[in-house]
């Protein structure tokens, strides 16, 4: 008997059925069987053979809508527009927070999802949580903390004379100010050099008459 000629054509969905990401769908698929006849040929019986072609319904398990195959036939979700630091798409266009981070939202956006990390106990003063469970000094404050020490010391950083902290640089910096700062300085000391000059007694000494 001759192998069977399978060719598999889509045909309209049937049932569906989601398990993890995995859908169910009924094909249609048409095949050809071999048939074998009979015939007069010269006054003979001769037989040939011909290919009847017939349908059945196969179950096929493929990734749902909104979800894509990756490797070993798993089936991933798809979100449209990337998730946020420290997420993942946990189905077709929903991120979910990782494990360590809670939900929140974007001050500016309700609608947009931000992750912040959870630490548990909160952090110590003039620090904040950056990661799970991990802290660092707020800029403008560094850790004092000694090596053996397990709890976070922040501690403001004092910069030298005529220089400031630059929270963007996160370095001192050193003063640079503009002519009007520069004469308000010196119109200030002169103000309190004058008050000085004013405070203090004046003495005269007193003119000698010429005798004659």
């Amino acid at each position: 008997m001759l192998p069977l000629v399978l060719l598999l054509l889509l045909g309209q969905s049937q049932a569906l059925a989601i398990t993890s990401g995995h859908c169910q769908k009924n094909i249609s698929v048409k095949y050809q069987v071999p048939l074998t006849r009979t015939r007069l040929v010269n006054n003979a019986s001769e037989q040939y053979i011909v290919y009847e072609e017939r349908v059945r319904w196969d179950t096929v398990r493929m990734c749902c809508p909104g979800y894509r195959t990756i490797i070993f036939g798993f089936c991933e979700p798809i979100c449209t527009e990337a998730c946020p630091a420290h997420s993942y798409c946990v189905e077709p266009n929903k991120c979910h927070c990782m494990r360590g981070y809670e939900h929140s939202h974007h001050p500016n956006k309700q609608h947009q999802l931000i992750c912040r990390p959870i630490c548990q106990g909160g952090c110590p003063e003039h620090s904040h949580c950056i990661g799970h469970n991990e802290c660092e000094c707020r800029p403008g404050f560094k850790d004092v903390s000694s090596w053996f020490s397990m709890s976070l010391s922040c501690e403001r950083i004092q910069c030298g004379h005529d220089q400031r902290y630059d929270l963007q640089r996160r370095a001192c910096i050193k003063i640079e100010m503009s002519m009007e700062e520069l004469m308000q300085r010196v119109a200030e000391r002169l103000a309190k050099g004058l008050e000085r000059d004013e405070g203090e007694p004046t003495t005269e000494e007193p003119l000698e008459e010429s005798k004659d």
